[in-house]
């Protein structure tokens, strides 16, 4: 999950410069700059829970933010809109507002789980050599 919110990180960071270098609108850029930041905070593991309900919080809101931009946007769409040239903004929306969802999953997940449970992750990510199942297929099939 770490790799996928850094992913959703920079690319949200390439959509904030995006509307700043095409659209020329640093208020536009302004929720997928936040975004990019929200996202990037997500692979960070020793957060305080207070900080990671208001990151939650945070990432939630821009999210919706994206949807409500989108939705705002579709009566003045057209049938085939997806065809039509400028249509970055529109598409920059909806790719963030579902890109911001595993954010969202992560933070929620966090608020959820207890200390064990993060104790827990530790252990087994740290027992568990990589490619373990693999390996046990292999010499399973091989006796």
């Amino acid at each position: 999950m770490r790799y996928v919110n850094a992913t959703t990180a920079v690319a949200l960071f390439g959509l904030a410069l995006l509307q700043l270098w095409l659209l020329d609108d640093p208020v536009a850029a302004l929720p997928f700059a936040l975004g990019a930041v929200v996202a990037a905070l997500a692979a960070k593991h020793w957060l305080h829970g207070k900080v990671v309900r208001l990151l939650a919080f945070v990432a939630a809101g821009v999210m919706f933010c994206f949807f409500w931009q989108f939705f705002t946007l579709t009566p003045t769409l057209h049938a085939d809109w997806y065809r039509q040239p400028g249509t970055l903004n529109v598409l920059a929306l909806l790719f963030a507002g579902f890109g911001m969802m595993p954010v969202v999953s992560e933070y929620t997940c966090r608020m959820k789980a207890n200390g064990d449970c993060e104790r827990a992750r530790r252990k087994a990510a740290g027992d568990a050599p990589p490619l373990a199942s693999l390996r046990g297929l292999t010499s399973r099939q091989t006796t």
